[in-house]
């Protein structure tokens, strides 16, 4: 009987120990799901980054930027410090992973736009929109061309459209400050440039004054097929209305920008249309060789920014070549405007099929 029982407590004890190492291994098992859960991938930690950003700006409103396309920046350390983020290495999948990052907040109007900057040493770092389009450079056929400090893209049909805020654009070139100036591809009834009553004709021919036009209402119309969210992304934009002689040769701009008016949409400059054409023989924006090899005389008629230097009511626009035509007459208003530097590239190669996109 003794035998019997002190049998039965060795069973039992085995029994329990059993039990403990099987409960003791479904805990350690728990608390590895619950660690491995807590961890993010590079693009959650974006995201997580930008988040904390925006809770630590909520309670520090004083510190965002005051001017339009003002910035301030702020550091992962901070964050961490200021106890609105986790420590980059409880957050990383790969322990081994060095990682700092900065958020970038941008101010416009009364929007802010946030963007996270991510550096894991070889394994990860962010990938911005204006880095991987200008990385394509080229010298020779349709692409992208550096030109002076900007990048422009040139010929029939360059790797350019961008998929954004639910419509197609083809992008410009990439400013000298980083940011991507793009034009709209939707086809649109066409308007006058502007219809008043012109003292000089003594007849409703139009005023080319783009400050006062009614193109420039019309744009501003327009910038509501942005919805909020997305306008976001845009930045104000110099909109170089500088007026032109229809001889004039200059392409760099300067005469275009011997005005300016600052604003969230705008056209095309007549002189970036001569510049995307890869013809040699484009001298002159007014020149019919400037249509040979040019995407941009392929996106439908279109008014220009810019008027005429000798009159007060003629104005430039694009159709099957440079037309300068009466204010009152009609063309397309196809919309420019200026993607934020600081986005971060998503997906896309640029082709028509693969449009380039952001996060």
């Amino acid at each position: 009987m003794n035998i019997l029982k002190n049998l039965d407590k060795s069973l039992y004890k085995k029994l329990g120990i059993i039990i403990g190492c099987v409960v003791g291994i479904f805990v350690l098992i728990i608390i590895f799901l619950i660690i491995k859960n807590g961890r993010l991938n590079y693009n959650q930690i974006e995201n997580r980054m930008i988040n904390s950003a925006k809770n630590y700006y909520k309670d520090n409103k004083d510190l965002l930027p005051i001017a339009n396309n003002g910035t301030v920046t702020i550091t992962t350390d901070k964050l961490t410090e200021e106890k609105y983020l986790k420590d980059l290495k409880k957050l990383v999948k790969n322990k081994n992973d060095e990682c700092s990052g900065v958020v970038t907040v941008t101010k416009n109007d009364d929007l802010y736009l946030y963007s996270a900057t991510l550096s894991c040493g070889e394994n990860y770092t962010t990938k911005k929109l204006k880095d991987v389009i200008a990385s394509n450079v080229t010298t020779s056929g349709d692409g992208l061309y550096q030109y002076n400090n900007e990048f422009i893209f040139k010929g029939d049909n360059p790797n350019n459209y961008l998929s954004f805020a639910g419509k197609t654009w083809r992008i410009i070139k990439i400013n000298n400050d980083g940011s991507i100036k793009i034009i709209d591809t939707e086809k649109r009834d066409n308007i006058s440039w502007d219809d008043r009553y012109n003292s000089d004709k003594e007849y409703n021919v139009g005023i080319n004054d783009y400050r006062v036009s009614r193109i420039r209402e019309t744009l501003k119309s327009l910038l509501s097929e942005i919805n909020k969210d997305n306008q976001v992304y845009l930045l104000k934009q110099n909109l170089c209305i500088g007026k032109r002689d229809y001889d004039e040769k200059n392409l760099d701009g300067t005469v275009e920008c011997s005005d300016i008016v600052n604003d969230d949409i705008g056209l095309i400059q007549i002189n970036e249309y001569a510049l995307a054409s890869n013809s040699e023989l484009c001298k002159n924006p007014t020149d019919p060789e400037c249509t040979n090899y040019n995407y941009l005389a392929n996106i439908g008629s279109m008014w220009t920014l810019n008027a005429d230097s000798k009159t007060s009511y003629k104005v430039y626009k694009i159709s099957n070549g440079v037309i300068l035509t009466n204010a009152v007459n009609s063309s397309q208003p196809k919309m420019v405007v200026t993607i934020n530097p600081t986005v971060n590239y998503a997906s896309g190669n640029g082709t028509q099929e693969k449009p380039y996109t952001f996060k």
